[in-house]
Formats: C-alpha cells, sequence, structure tokens
C-alpha cells in the first residue's frame, strides 16, 4: 500500500519527463549505501523517484541536489503548464521532497568552480544539455564519483551526446556505459571498474 501511494506521489510530479523515472535497474547495481549528487532536479520527480527506489531496495543512500531555481519563463511548445516563477520554484520543490530526510538542496547555479567537502559515489545530471555545460559538469565529476548517470542521451539531445561521448572515451580506467532508453528518452550510465 505504502508503495503504491508514494508511487501515486511521484506520478503528480509536474515534469518535463512523463513517465515513471528508470532508475531501478541502476539502484539494483549500487552498493547498500552511498551518497548520490543531482544537478538539475527541476520540482523533484527524479529526486523523489531515486530515494523511492533506494527505499525499496532496502538501501541507505543519501541524495543532494543542486539547482538555480530560477523558474521556468518559457517552456517548450506543448509544455507551457511547466512554467513556473522563480518564486515559486524553490517553495514547489521543497513540499515535493519534503518528509525525505536523506533529501537536501543547494541553490545555486552549477559550475566548475563548485566546492563541496562531501564525498558521492553517483552523479545524476539533467542540468542544462547544451554541449559546453553538460562537458563541463562530465569533466569535472568523471574522477570524483564511481557512477555517471546523465539524462537525456538521446537523438534530441546531440550536445549532451557528444559530451558524454568524448568524457567515455576519455576515460582511461576499466569502464562500461549503459544506454537506456524508455520511449523517447536516453539516459547513459557510466561505470567505473568499482561498481559492477
Amino acid at each position: 500500500m505504502y508503495i503504491r501511494v508514494v508511487d501515486n506521489l511521484i506520478k503528480n510530479i509536474p515534469s518535463f519527463w512523463p513517465h515513471d523515472w528508470p532508475f531501478k535497474q541502476i539502484v539494483e547495481q549500487l552498493p547498500d549505501r552511498g551518497n548520490l549528487i543531482e544537478i538539475g532536479p527541476y520540482l523533484g520527480k527524479s529526486t523523489v523517484t531515486w530515494a523511492h527506489e533506494f527505499t525499496k531496495a532496502g538501501k541507505e543512500w543519501n541524495i543532494h541536489t543542486i539547482d538555480a531555481f530560477e523558474g521556468i519563463k518559457k517552456a517548450w511548445p506543448g509544455m507551457e503548464h511547466l512554467e513556473i516563477t522563480e518564486e515559486e520554484h524553490l517553495e514547489k520543490f521543497k513540499n515535493n521532497v519534503s518528509g525525505w530526510h536523506n533529501i537536501s538542496y543547494e541553490k545555486l547555479r552549477w559550475t566548475s568552480d563548485y566546492k563541496t567537502n562531501e564525498w558521492y559515489d553517483v552523479l545524476f545530471y539533467d542540468g542544462l544539455h547544451d554541449y559546453e555545460h553538460c562537458k563541463e559538469a562530465l569533466d569535472y565529476w568523471v574522477d570524483k564519483v564511481n557512477c555517471l548517470v546523465i539524462d537525456d542521451y538521446d537523438m534530441a539531445h546531440e550536445g549532451t551526446m557528444k559530451a558524454v561521448d568524448e568524457v567515455y572515451n576519455s576515460i582511461t580506467w576499466p569502464k562500461e556505459m549503459e544506454h537506456i532508453v524508455v520511449e523517447d528518452k536516453g539516459i547513459a550510465v557510466i561505470w567505473s571498474e568499482q561498481i559492477p
């Protein structure tokens, strides 16, 4: 019953991805404990999905999100319902993630000047999907985490694909790339040798 209630709550969080996030198969391969950093949670549907999948798997993971929470002033055609003011953005995100003790957030625009004292095992990148921003983030995190999960690895986001492919090909240690495709969405998962 609890799982169905949470699943329904997650489905009702507005998102640019209207379907269920396919994180279960990633979570199954991760250790029992760890820290995930997410760049670009929008209103928290992906954030809460990660938390829920970790809970269902009996794993203790902390999730830290970074977003400018500046609102969405002009959405793509057909997605105008996702437009939101800067004043509403953070409050709606906080409301959507409330009750999850393992979710924290920072309100800032991520750049490679970012400093943290925390250790992270996984990056989930769903920030700006042009080549320059995606490549900057992947270059920064590639040797700081054991697993990179990058949303929008698909033909609709050629900049993301180019950045992911370049970073993957530049890695000199043993690695593996998984390409998850659901509906028209592609997600790239780059595993280092530390995680099978």
